[in-house]
């Protein structure tokens, strides 16, 4: 196989707070894999069997990390004015109903992958719909991509809208075959997760049988989402008033620990907390959707300091935009009384995301023995960005990626070593289109 040179300014999250940063780095990559990342300052040399790809004065990174968002949901974006169960009723659950119709189905899981390439965005974790042959299509659509995921069809027999209502027996089987199908496919790049949408839609019986999926699946995960809105959790506290928590609820039939990714994790108290910490369950905190539908703010310090692992999603459609540069912002913004540092922010987005999803041993950082996820950032892309930033440290280009970045900024995006987006190819595309109209 040949070894690939990829040459520019390394930067990466390494384990324990440090970071690696090489400003004349060169990452090798031999058949998707991550050989060595050399500095070129310290009289290293590139190998002279290599193929050398000269970046530039760009930013070679880890691919980010979106550990929660809506692949039906991207049509509907920037739809306000409703706090969540509202929102879903007005807006969401007649997108959804939409993929009953698969051809329509795969027409957005095409736009969707293509523009989590475009955001840098190299692993996410999502939800499809309640239709099995809308996510057997997406899982196609992202396997032919390149896109590193973990999906799985959504389970809802119960508060929802007749078009979205399922025979729990039948949404069951359902997941277990596409389970059986996808998880763990092309060596692990596609994962499969048992997807409950959330108590208000769940019945003992669907979560019971969820739990033993779960049970009966080592290696699955299980997304779903938990104490994001305060009518919500009313609402779950009346359907089981056995529960001490929205948290327990899970717990009881079984859904919580390693490989389960609870979304948002607004509103949970101390004892959530610590059995979260003691089951090594994960959250996602989405800032830009808790912004976005006014459902509380994320108790970033407490849960970090209780060593819970948890990385940051864009929960688009609530969240406005996929770029994780705009999520990393609000994450800061939405604290109160807590600063949080680009390099932190940055953490989460990549690392502290695949420790957090159980992927750290192979995805989240630039070291030697990972897949090749990363992405090409060029900050000069956006014009509120100095044009001489690059020649700045490396503390105030982390700065300037969180507080100003978005899309604009993302050159290139590698899965396992394929380029799976050109920022240069997309924008001779888009001059084209715009010339011949």
């Amino acid at each position: 196989m040949v070894l690939e040179a990829y040459l520019g300014h390394v930067v990466s999250p390494l384990a324990a707070g440090g970071l690696l940063d090489y400003r004349r780095g060169c990452m090798l990559v031999r058949d998707g894999v991550i050989e060595d990342v050399i500095d070129l300052d310290r009289n290293q040399s590139v190998p002279a069997e290599a193929r050398v790809h000269d970046l530039g004065n760009r930013l070679i990174m880890p691919g980010l990390i979106d550990m929660h968002l809506h692949l039906p949901q991207v049509t509907q974006t920037g739809k306000s004015g409703q706090h969540l169960l509202a929102w879903l009723n007005q807006y969401i659950f007649a997108a959804e109903a939409r993929f009953a119709d698969t051809d329509h189905a795969r027409k957005i899981a095409r736009w969707f992958f293509d523009e989590l390439a475009a955001n840098g965005t190299t692993c996410a974790v999502v939800f499809t719909t309640i239709h099995k042959e809308a996510c057997d299509a997406a899982f196609e659509i992202a396997e032919a991509k390149g896109s590193r995921v973990i999906m799985g069809k959504v389970l809802m027999d119960a508060n929802s809208p007749p078009a979205l209502t399922e025979d729990t027996q039948t949404s069951l089987a359902e997941s277990e075959e596409l389970l059986r199908k996808w998880h763990g496919r092309d060596g692990g790049r596609l994962q499969y997760a048992l997807t409950p949408r959330f108590g208000v839609t769940s019945t003992p019986e669907l979560l019971a049988g969820v739990g033993e999926i779960y049970a009966r699946h080592k290696g699955v995960y299980v997304h779903t989402h938990l104490s994001e809105a305060r009518e919500e959790i009313q609402f779950v506290a009346k359907m089981y008033p056995g529960a001490r928590s929205y948290l327990d609820v899970y717990r009881s039939f079984g859904i919580i620990g390693r490989r389960t990714v609870f979304a948002h994790s607004i509103h949970i108290d101390s004892d959530d907390i610590d059995c979260l910490c003691q089951t090594q369950s994960s959250l996602a905190h989405c800032p830009s959707s808790n912004f976005f539908l006014k459902s509380g703010v994320f108790q970033y310090k407490t849960i970090k300091d209780a060593g819970v692992l948890f990385g940051l999603g864009s929960d688009v459609a609530a969240g406005p935009s996929m770029s994780l540069f705009n999520v990393m912002r609000d994450a800061n913004y939405i604290q109160a009384s807590h600063w949080l540092e680009p390099q932190e922010l940055l953490y989460r987005a990549t690392l502290g995301a695949a420790i957090a999803l159980d992927q750290d041993d192979r995805i989240g950082s630039l070291e030697a023995g990972k897949e090749a996820d990363f992405i090409v950032v060029d900050p000069t892309a956006r014009t509120a960005i100095v044009g001489d930033i690059l020649d700045h440290p490396t503390h105030e280009i982390l700065s300037a990626l969180v507080f100003l970045g978005d899309d604009r900024l993302i050159a290139r995006t590698y899965v396992r070593g394929r380029l799976i987006f050109d920022g240069q190819i997309a924008q001779n595309r888009l001059v084209k289109q715009t010339t011949s109209c």
